[in-house]
């Protein structure tokens, strides 16, 4: 609705601008001649647009608020006993969001003050947010941003075709009108922000004053109301002679004593059971630590066994050679001149000896 009244405006008042100018050209080229008018007809449009749906959302929060504030404060059936839930008067409103939501659960019957269980406190700063939410909300629904958005493109346009022509342009683009358009829109839209903030203020201290308890208050004013009726009824049953208080109060004192006195000897075990313990943690601290010694210094000489034999098994690898060649020379010694050879279908025996050292010294390869 607010758009459309808007363009309507807009376009009268463009209009409006431009009738003079067209009233002295002739019939004939009128079309020709308004094409070079047609940017400055785009700016005034969007100028005057932009005003009157800025004013007319500003106007219709205002107005809001007042009704509501009007409806909480002088209409009966939102309070008292007719109709004690006030949230009642928030219904179409765009305020309804300012009004604390109400609990699942309400009192029966309802208070004669109206006062109503929510489901938390009402906070006065949320409120104010939530007032400038609607503000910007509805600016942003009635293309207000939209049109100094599209103002500001114009007056950089505006700029860049003084400094060369622009194509598809029919006309020169008044930039310095623009400009002058946008800054004022923008102050208009502070201006209009404070007065709706001026206008809802009373609204958010009326709605502070209404009777309204949150769900924690209520069910420990209920837990409190239920143990003073308890204690109230048990109150004529609790009266007894004033000589039986004193065995009670004997009794009352030995039964203190002891408890403490089984608090203390159970202390008293904790602590020796905690001795023990520590003294045990100590114990085997020190046997493993004596084992781990242990341990080490065997690795040690085992390393050191080992280094030993190794050496000595060389040494014994080396003796086994000499022998084994010296063997082989002494069993085969050079023949003299002269001397005839045995025949070779008769090969000389090995010594047992050479054999076993061979063996030996496989052993030892084999091993090493």
């Amino acid at each position: 609705m607010i758009v459309v009244a808007s363009a309507v405006v807009a376009l009268v008042a463009a209009a409006a601008l431009l009738r003079p100018e067209l009233a002295a050209m002739p019939r004939s080229g009128i079309w020709p001649s308004l094409l070079p008018l047609l940017p400055s007809f785009v700016v005034v449009m969007l100028a005057v647009y932009a005003l009157v749906a800025l004013l007319a959302t500003a106007g219709v929060l205002v107005w809001q608020a007042l009704r509501l504030r009007r409806r909480l404060a002088h209409t009966p059936p939102y309070q008292g006993p007719a109709r004690p839930d006030w949230t009642a008067a928030f219904d179409g409103s765009p305020f309804a969001r300012l009004a604390p939501r109400t609990a699942l659960v309400q009192p029966y019957p309802p208070p004669a003050d109206g006062t109503v269980v929510t489901r938390h406190r009402f906070r006065p700063l949320e409120a104010r947010q939530e007032v400038a939410r609607l503000f910007y909300i509805g600016a942003a629904r009635v293309q207000f941003f939209s049109a100094v958005v599209i103002l500001a493109a114009a007056v950089a346009l505006g700029i860049a075709q003084t400094q060369a022509p622009l194509p598809g342009v029919p006309g020169s683009i008044p930039a310095v009108p623009a400009a002058l358009a946008v800054a004022g829109l923008v102050l208009l839209a502070l201006l209009m922000r404070v007065a709706v903030d001026v206008a809802t203020e009373p609204l958010i201290e009326a709605i502070a004053r209404l009777p309204a308890e949150p769900i924690e208050a209520r069910l420990l004013r209920r837990a409190v109301d239920l143990l003073a009726d308890r204690a109230g009824a048990q109150l004529p049953q609790a009266t007894a002679p004033a000589g039986a208080a004193a065995p009670m109060q004997e009794r009352l004192g030995q039964v203190f004593e002891e408890g403490q006195r089984a608090l203390v000897e159970a202390v008293g075990r904790l602590s020796a059971t905690t001795d023990g313990l520590a003294a045990t943690t100590r114990s085997s601290v020190k046997a493993l630590e004596a084992a781990v010694r242990a341990l080490e210094q065997r690795e040690q000489m085992v390393t050191r066994e080992i280094a030993v034999d190794a050496g000595g098994l060389a040494d014994l690898r080396e003796a086994v050679v000499s022998l084994t060649a010296l063997l082989q020379a002494v069993r085969s010694p050079a023949a003299p001149p002269g001397t005839a050879l045995e025949p070779a279908g008769r090969p000389e025996r090995e010594p047992d000896l050479a054999v076993e050292l061979r063996k030996l010294l496989q052993e030892i390869e084999a091993t090493g």
